[in-house]
């Protein structure tokens, strides 16, 4: 079975973007369909057959064995018939060896199934009029072309597909003023079919042409060797137009040769990976982001409304505003749409058609087919497993950004990311999101203040282009935005805003992911009803679902990798949780949950158990965070990865077991005593891979024990939170080189803790809150060199804040939270040349007057662009925008 499944799954791989014949589309959903019922046998296979893993007592184990064995005897016997029924259905395509060996005789896909044809139709141009936007970008590009450098420079343009990469290279090449001071040029398409000689005769004609010049005799060189001949002594320019990987770069650069005449080359590019390697440097490197609205907005008019110049009518404007809100700022996206809707009659209701239907003008041979041209290339470059994690962005609504974490645990559940020998899954699933990033697939919404990315999506053309493939791969049904047909075999199911529209008739045994998002109301019996049919599923995603209580029948579904129940109103967590054996997520974050029960411990699968909830009015106090109970028999878990925020409690053994989790990467605990200390310093002495720390004492005057650690702590560590009373400042912290953000919460020290927190040279964040009692923070010279953002907050007794020359240099972002007896500006702080924002919370009013227009300390502040106060009058805030553009 599993072999026959590996020949299916190669086949629809090498078919899965050839469109020659119907016939062969035909075979491929067959294909699919069978690969789909040999799935299910060996999953329900897995589940009938091995007994679970939980008893850890003899007795137990025997009666549970017999038990299992007069149970599922009968589903074993029925999996023999379904496997007859599978081998009848291949012996209808044909025989195992024919079906696979013919395929489509005529339409053999390439050996690299990077490189498949047939190759989609070139998305238009734009014209130089509809060129709205990067005109700063435009001026810098010209610019770095006749700079008068030397040197052989190579400049990169990236973008996503559709971004306009090509025509805002055009639009600078063709200029009189920039060609006409180079000897010759050529522009050469690269594409994703890169043929060397081809490529290198092309560019070589182009040269000789632009010179008026014959194309060289034949003297028994090779082109490369002709190109170098023609070019040494040359000032020239070419374009790559389209280059896909660094490998294509390593082949052409070196045909170029750098005689110091000033030579450019100019290279497009999708990938902000290829870029980089391309560019000469980083200040070569433009990146072609999405238009802002009011230049998409101009765009589209000019496209829509030619025969008005530009000008929207008024009865369209509304209409018209949120279809170019759907582009997204995408200038193919908004060219193509604005064209097509040039001609449909100006009737509101015409337009809101339109706009309801976007979706499915993307299509084939649709209006819009243009956008999905413009991406598929794309697409068809991605590996197997990275159209998986592309695809699976189809699940989610439009504008819905989900969070890293959430979307790498998911991936490791659904199997596109394994475990290799030197990665965990978690780090192969984040490299395939890295990857997807940089081929400006997927978009970052925000980031991290280290960099990483935060949440992400994908922008709204490119959502309609995947949920079109989804639909013809079969691999996510979205309801309500599609209809399903009562066979179809539904894999991923992903219900939006009602959960009213799914439809009754149709079978969900099949189904491995179920998601609820966006929902305001469930019914409850329809929600059982389709529990209850699930006997496969892995990945139940919940998150933010209208659930009050644990559903009872989510214990039987013993194949579950991923459960997530966050922002979901579930109080309690039932015994028979042990029963979900395979479980690697457990995600409990802002439930009303406080206490796991013991079988928690039976789930030796498990590799991130998330359990706290936020309670935040105003400001972050020291018992805004809940965390949960938890029983003994934690240090069964020995694949733990992410383990937060467990309540300590009195007991020292929950500390001890500790040692046990050597796999952690992030621990929280809250509840710490006195005594706890010494059990504590030696579990964490036990986890080499631990890069987040957060602890936090029983009450706000408990201390935190963080003596010394017998052994070297946890130099992997990059995160680290410390809340609540601390003597000194613990000595094994700043030996922390990896350390990034660090926050030292009511620690009420005696003395500064900056003169160790320096020590740490990469720190990029620190946060300072009722840490020390003293009245002066002095940042001394030339320390802090990497940090970004700093917070200082609720400081009673702190009177002065000093910053020495060279201090912070590369300080962006600083926040001043409730520091009462501080009137006047940091000294030194105007000396913070990249500062970006001051944000000021319920400081003194004479402090806040001195930074007013023609206060005393506005001088030292007017190089911060974005300056806001913040104070709390009656629960409520109000603002003032003290920032030099708003003032002027």
């Amino acid at each position: 079975m599993e072999s026959w499944l590996r020949y299916m799954k190669a086949f629809m791989e090498d078919h899965r973007d050839l469109k020659t014949s119907r016939r062969l589309e035909d075979q491929v959903y067959k294909v699919r369909d069978i690969a789909y019922d040999i799935e299910d046998v060996l999953e329900e296979f897995l589940l009938h057959s091995p007994p679970y893993l939980f008893h850890n007592h003899g007795i137990s184990r025997t009666v549970h064995n017999i038990l299992h064995q007069a149970y599922h005897g009968f589903p074993l016997n029925a999996i023999s018939e379904k496997i007859s029924r599978i081998k009848r259905s291949i012996d209808d395509v044909g025989s195992q060896h024919k079906f696979f060996a013919n395929g489509s005789s005529s339409a053999r896909p390439s050996s690299n199934s990077r490189n498949r044809g047939p190759h989609p139709p070139a998305s238009p141009l734009l014209l130089d009029d509809e060129m709205v936007g990067y005109e700063n970008e435009k001026r810098i590009f010209a610019r770095q072309l006749v700079d008068g450098e030397k040197r052989l420079l190579t400049l990169a343009v990236v973008g996503p597909g559709g971004s306009g990469k090509t025509a805002f290279v055009k639009n600078v090449f063709w200029k009189r003023g920039i060609m006409g001071r180079f000897d010759c040029h050529a522009w050469v398409q690269v594409s994703q079919n890169f043929q060397k000689e081809e490529a290198f005769v092309n560019m070589l004609r182009q040269l000789c042409g632009s010179r008026k010049e014959p194309y060289p005799i034949d003297d028994g060189t090779n082109t490369e060797a002709k190109l170098r001949k023609y070019l040494t002594g040359k000032r020239f320019i070419v374009v790559l137009d389209d280059i896909w990987r660094k490998e294509v770069w390593d082949v052409i650069k070196y045909v170029l040769p750098n005689s110091f005449c000033g030579s450019r080359i100019i290279v497009t590019t999708r990938s902000s990976d290829v870029a980089s390697v391309c560019a000469s440097s980083s200040p070569l490197v433009h990146e072609l982001k999405e238009l802002e609205w009011l230049q998409g907005w101009t765009l589209f008019c000019r496209k829509a409304f030619p025969e008005r110049n530009g000008e929207c009518p008024s009865e369209l404007k509304d209409c018209s505003k949120r279809i170019v809100t759907r582009c997204e700022g995408l200038p193919l996206a908004i060219v193509t749409v604005g064209g097509a809707l040039s001609q449909i009659p100006r009737l509101p209701n015409e337009w809101e058609s339109f706009h309801n239907s976007i979706g499915c003008e993307t299509r084939d041979g649709s209006r819009l087919s243009v956008i999905s041209n413009a991406l598929l290339p794309g697409y068809m470059d991605l590996s197997s497993n990275l159209k998986c994690c592309f695809l699976y962005f189809s699940v989610f609504p439009e504008d819905y950004s989900v969070e890293r974490g959430r979307l790498i645990r998911l991936w490791v559940a659904e199997q596109f990311a394994v475990r290799t020998d030197s990665k965990t899954a978690e780090e192969v699933a984040e490299g395939y999101l890295k990857e997807l990033i940089q081929r400006n697939l997927v978009h970052v919404s925000n980031r991290d203040f280290d960099g990483k990315p935060r949440n992400c999506r994908v922008l709204n053309p490119v959502l309609n282009f995947i949920i079109h493939k989804c639909k013809d791969e079969n691999f996510a049904s979205i309801f309500p935005r599609e209809s399903t047909s009562r066979n179809q075999k539904i894999r991923r199911l992903s219900v939006h805003d009602s959960y009213a529209h799914l439809p009754r008739d149709i079978g969900f045994s099949g189904v491995r992911s179920m998601f609820l998002l966006r929902l305001l109301e469930i019914s409850t019996p329809n929600f059982e009803k389709v529990l209850r049919e699930l006997k496969l599923v892995r990945v139940l995603d919940f998150q933010g679902a209208p659930i009050q209580e644990f559903p009872k029948d989510i214990t039987r579904l013993t194949l579950l990798k991923h459960l997530n129940f966050r922002g979901t109103k579930i109080s309690t967590i039932p015994s028979s949780i042990e029963k979900l054996s395979y479980l690697e997520t457990l995600d409990l974050k802002q439930t009303d949950v406080t206490e796991l029960p013991k079988e928690i411990s039976h789930l030796h699968n498990l590799r991130h158990l998330f359990a706290y909830k936020y309670n935040v009015d105003n400001y972050v106090a020291f018992d805004s965070v809940q965390g949960v109970k938890m029983p003994h028999g934690i240090g069964n878990l020995t694949n733990l990865q992410n383990l937060s925020l467990m309540k300590v409690g009195k007991k020292v053994r929950i500390l001890e077991e500790l040692k046990s989790l050597t796999k952690l990467r992030k621990l929280g605990l809250t509840g710490l005593r006195r005594g706890h200390g010494k059990e504590l310093l030696t579990s964490i002495e036990h986890m080499p891979e631990l890069r987040t720390l957060d602890l936090c004492s029983n009450t706000k005057e408990e201390f935190l024990e963080l003596g010394e650690m017998r052994s070297r702590p946890p130099l992997s560590l990059e995160r680290l939170y410390l809340k609540g009373r601390v003597k000194q400042f613990p000595s094994w912290i700043s030996s922390l080189n990896n350390l990034l953000r660090i926050g030292l919460k009511w620690s009420k020290m005696q003395h500064s803790p900056l003169r160790d927190l320096q020590e740490l040279k990469n720190l990029v964040e620190l946060q300072l809150v009722d840490c020390y009692i003293g009245g002066e923070l002095i940042f001394e010279a030339s320390s802090f060199k990497k940090l970004k953002i700093l917070l200082i907050e609720d400081f009673a007794e702190l009177h002065t804040i000093v910053v020495q020359n060279g201090a912070m240099p590369d300080v962006k972002q600083i926040s001043l939270r409730r520091c009462p007896r501080v009137m006047i500006f940091p000294l030194g702080m105007e000396n913070l040349a990249k500062v970006e924002e001051l944000t000021l919370y319920d400081m003194a009013q004479g402090f806040t007057a001195r930074l007013r227009k023609n206060g005393g300390d506005r001088a030292m502040v007017t190089h911060i662009p974005v300056i806001h106060s913040f104070t709390l009058r009656n629960r409520s805030w109000s603002f003032e925008n003290l920032s030099e553009s708003f003032l002027h």
